[in-house]
């Protein structure tokens, strides 16, 4: 091997805050540190700012630094001929999978790879993870043959926590205006309504001339619209309720065991109706969030599809998630009276607006509060309806 550098030759990557970008450089820099021996390999490998693991053709670890020992748990001399999966174990951050082994893919290839978004370290004693970014790439001799694979990573635990925090303050702006929006439409429309019929009515009520009959009539009237202010003002305080529950706690839930609780609250007219359901979790079957509100979410949408059946046709309603792009996609289908979307797709999940009102009772509630405790957990809703087919609702959530 090249051993013509000298010593004292300035790493081409020697400040700790800086990562390896470029990668035929840091295959070069690593490269250099392999043809010394094991002292200054050390000098030069403590005087990068990332972990960095070397193993040989066969994948077994034949060096790493002081920052691949702490991130990893694992002393260099204890790792020393283990294979790499054993030090570098990760998993994906939200379905708990294990990673493909990256040094086996660059083995076979030869080629770069970098690992996928939201990928987790678990040190040694599984009491540790971090968030790493990562490049693997192939040790070259000085005729281009494969000597081994070098693993570059580091950790992003506190970048990725300020990103995600950024996140959900400018979703906060975004849903605050949201929700000022809501208040405004329920003030101008459903509040200002029945207080206009109570100022009225009670001018009218004041006329000596009225005759019995229709002092009666203005009465009745009069609490007609009196109970329809009390109902806007409970639905007003519930909705409001939805920013205190936002401070619940957060906890691990598993979609499947929401289903079943749901099933089994409703189950007699579950059984009634003969639903059969179609469950698919096995993408992703947990999220970090406020209990109540993805509860309240699942027990609406399937109520829903109970609710609004065909007549004589058996029914059925699926439930799948699916893990896109790192964001978690719920699809909840049915074979019900479905929704004519070109002429309320406007409406679907507007307060008070109902589709079926000879079908079943109801508020114009369900859907709303769906749209908006969706959009409090900084998810996305939407539909697609064919009507006496079939309707589909797919909530994108950011775990």
């Amino acid at each position: 091997m090249n051993n013509k550098q000298p010593l004292n030759s300035k790493p081409i990557y020697n400040n700790p805050e800086t990562i390896f970008t470029d990668i035929k450089e840091m295959k070069k820099y690593f490269n250099t540190a392999l043809q010394f021996d094991k002292e200054r390999q050390s000098v030069i490998l403590q005087s990068i700012g990332d972990g960095v693991i070397a193993t040989d053709l066969e994948g077994n670890v034949i060096l790493m630094n002081a920052i691949a020992e702490n991130l990893t748990g694992w002393k260099s001399e204890e790792a020393e001929g283990k294979p790499i999966v054993e030090v570098f174990h990760i998993i994906h951050k939200l379905t708990r999978e294990e990673g493909d082994n990256p040094v086996e893919s660059v083995l076979k290839t030869g080629k770069t790879l970098l690992l996928a978004p939201d990928t987790v370290l678990i040190s040694h004693d599984k009491k540790k993870e971090y968030a790493i970014n990562d490049s693997c790439a192939p040790i070259l001799d000085t005729k281009g043959n494969i000597m081994g694979v070098v693993l570059v990573f580091r950790d992003v635990t506190k970048q990725k926590e300020e990103e995600a925090l950024k996140e959900k303050i400018t979703a906060d702006l975004v849903q605050r205006n949201k929700d000022h929006e809501h208040f405004d439409n329920i003030i101008s429309h459903d509040l200002r309504g029945p207080v206009s019929n109570i100022i009225s009515l009670t001018a009218l009520i004041n006329d000596k001339d009225l005759e019995v009959g229709e002092k009666e009539f203005i009465m009745n009237a009069l609490t007609t619209s009196a109970e329809r202010l009390d109902e806007v003002i409970v639905d007003l305080n519930l909705i409001l309720s939805l920013g205190k529950q936002l401070n619940e706690k957060k906890e691990l839930i598993h979609f499947s065991k929401l289903v079943s609780d749901i099933q089994q609250s409703i189950r007699n007219i579950l059984e009634k109706e003969k639903a059969d359901f179609k469950i698919d979790f096995t993408r992703v079957d947990e999220i970090f969030t406020i209990k109540s509100h993805m509860y309240s979410i699942f027990y609406n949408l399937i109520s829903n599809s109970v609710k609004y059946r065909r007549p004589n046709v058996p029914l059925e309603i699926s439930i799948e998630s699916d893990l896109v792009d790192d964001k978690i996609v719920l699809k909840f289908k049915d074979n019900g009276m479905g929704i004519d979307l070109n002429k309320s797709g406007d409406d679907v999940f507007g307060l008070y607006k109902r589709f079926h009102v000879e079908k079943a009772e109801g508020k114009g509630m369900g859907l709303y509060m769906v749209k908006v405790q969706v959009e409090k957990l900084g998810g996305k809703i939407s539909v697609k309806s064919i009507v006496n087919q079939e309707t589909e609702f797919t909530i994108v959530l950011i775990p």
